[in-house]
């Protein structure tokens, strides 16, 4: 018995998106239409794939063994397709990204629906170390991250530089200071992100090249948590300058260093073996633009 791959992509797109709208409008075919083909497979195969009437949708046991066979089975598509020199992009096209530097993200975003409009997205948002696990899983098709740890395999695209900064409450007396000197770390409260975080990375080590202890710090875990703590006169924190957009509560200040340590480089991160596919192609020449 010969699977139905009509069928089978339309629970794929189904079991991507957790909503049957959602995939419809990415397959530009009708709810009904979809919701007849999605049943059909399961009555053909007597088996119950995806539970649930409001997104989002829930895969059963089996629907999620399919899913990661099906997710295999187009992946692989994808890439006899641009080995054939298929160049085109699929309407509606889904590209998963994993980030841990949300502005980026979203200015590659931009450029890339620029190119693609009806490219569609699906964003994780997470740490380095996170995110870099997501690619290693397969669980997205590129990342944009901080400094990853260089796996084999991977082919890594220069996307960004950028430099740590301070950040205090607008509150803070004014002493005219067109830079925050390093030493006065020592004084104050200084908001942080979780231990495997790269702006934690990135401080600690300029930190301890300056032999500087911090007077204190308190873990906030996210850049938005930090930002609001900031802001309400908990403490300050030192972050990355795309990281902080304006915001009448916050100051910010360029760091008294001319230290390379508080300067990173983000990438944007592929599995090799896809790198002829459509998406990733197009991915990597957008990166290379970027960064100029």
């Amino acid at each position: 018995m010969s699977v139905n791959f009509l069928h089978l992509r339309s629970f794929y797109a189904v079991a991507s998106e957790r909503s049957v709208s959602k995939a419809a409008r990415r397959l530009n075919i009708s709810q009904p239409t979809l919701s007849k083909q999605l049943k059909a497979l399961e009555d053909r195969y007597k088996v119950k794939l995806i539970e649930g009437a409001r997104p989002p949708l829930t895969l059963t046991s089996a629907g999620r063994a399919l899913y990661e066979k099906a997710e295999n089975l187009f992946g692989i598509a994808d890439e006899i397709g641009a080995l054939l020199g298929e160049d085109d992009i699929d309407s509606g096209a889904l590209l998963r990204l994993g980030t841990d530097s949300p502005p980026y993200a979203a200015e590659f975003m931009a450029a890339f629906k620029a190119e693609v409009p009806n490219a569609q997205f699906r964003v994780t948002i997470a740490n380095a170390m996170q995110t870099n696990e997501l690619l290693l899983k397969a669980q997205v098709d590129i990342g944009i991250i901080c400094e990853p740890p260089i796996e084999k395999d991977y082919t890594y695209t220069p996307l960004y530089e950028d430099r740590l900064v301070a950040i205090m409450p607008a509150s803070w007396p004014d002493d005219g200071a067109k830079r925050f000197p390093i030493a006065r770390l020592a004084q104050e409260v200084i908001l942080v992100r979780e231990a495997t975080s790269r702006t934690l990375a990135a401080m600690n080590r300029l930190l301890a090249d300056a032999e500087i202890a911090p007077g204190q710090t308190m873990e906030l875990h996210t850049r938005e948590m930090i930002r609001e703590g900031v802001a309400q006169g908990i403490g300050m924190s030192l972050m990355f300058e795309k990281e902080c957009p304006p915001d009448s509560r916050i100051r910010v200040l360029p760091l008294d260093t001319h230290s390379s340590l508080i300067e990173v480089k983000g990438y944007l991160a592929v599995r090799t073996e896809r790198k002829r596919m459509p998406l990733i192609r197009q991915s990597l020449a957008i990166a290379k633009r970027l960064a100029g």
